[in-house]
């Protein structure tokens, strides 16, 4: 059916409808579809794009379809020429471990200079728990910037090995006294292992008890709990029994009702 437009005011309205469709058409640069080859071929497309907003979006829209394709541009991201890209991808291989991208991801954490991209690499390698990677992990602890430190920490922590992390419990004793408070707490809530060193680490801190405050208290006493505490160092935690924070106190309470059951087992 076709509409005739007669009065000026029709025209004008109609005109600027046209305008907004192309504007829609021309702002927007990945458009939501459904179904197998033919949506990957059209985010494939979009990922050629010169505007790196466009193949953010394009990657972003990836992660959700199966297949060895859809992880092809995905790794492939990884080496795109723009972090925002890189960072993407990393942050889609976070929740979509692919082992064939390992090694790149390898590579990012090791030599790309900047830390942010860095971060989400050793995030998205630490899913691996690959014991091949604990180099990796260490060389990072000794970066400057304590976002680093957090995650090679965690990341070596997050080893599925228990031989690598005692062969490396110098690293993790080196995070508990950390200068970032955050480092400190990431490694507490991460540990896994019991070695001599790390209980008197942990129980040297306790000591300190003036200088630290109720969360690193809190954590310092359930990471105790992987241990049986020696005669002298049960007094250190009675003492929590009567610490002001109230959170402290059930720590504490926590802690020495673990090794009640230890001592029953």
């Amino acid at each position: 059916m076709i509409v005739y437009l007669t009065s000026f005011y029709e025209k004008k309205i109609f005109s600027h409808i046209i305008l907004l469709c192309l504007m829609i058409l021309c702002c927007s640069s990945i458009k939501p579809l459904t179904n197998s080859d033919t949506v990957l071929s059209y985010y494939e497309e979009g990922y050629k794009s010169e505007n790196w907003k466009t193949r953010v979006e394009a990657i972003r829209a990836v992660s959700s379809i199966k297949g060895e394709k859809a992880e092809d541009l995905i790794i492939k991201a990884l080496d795109d020429s723009h972090n925002a890209v890189k960072i993407e991808a990393l942050q889609i291989l976070v929740h979509r471990p692919i082992k064939r991208a390992r090694n790149v991801i390898r590579n990012i954490a090791l030599n790309n200079s900047n830390d942010n991209v860095r971060w989400n690499a050793l995030i998205a390698l630490s899913q691996f728990r690959d014991p091949r990677d604990a180099s990796v992990f260490i060389y990072n602890f000794a970066n400057e910037d304590w976002l680093i430190r957090e995650a090679a920490i965690v990341g070596l922590l997050s080893i599925d090995d228990l031989s690598t992390k005692y062969v490396n419990v110098d690293v993790i004793v080196r995070a508990l006294h950390d200068s970032s408070i955050s480092v400190i707490m990431a490694t507490l809530r991460n540990l896994n292992i019991r070695h001599t060193q790390i209980y008197y680490t942990l129980i040297g801190m306790l000591k300190e008890k003036n200088n630290i405050t109720p969360s690193l208290t809190i954590g310092i006493l359930n990471a105790l709990q992987l241990y049986k505490l020696e005669e002298n160092d049960k007094e250190i935690v009675v003492n929590f029994l009567t610490h002001p924070n109230l959170q402290v106190r059930l720590a504490a309470f926590q802690t020495l009702k673990r090794q009640n059951l230890m001592n029953n087992m």
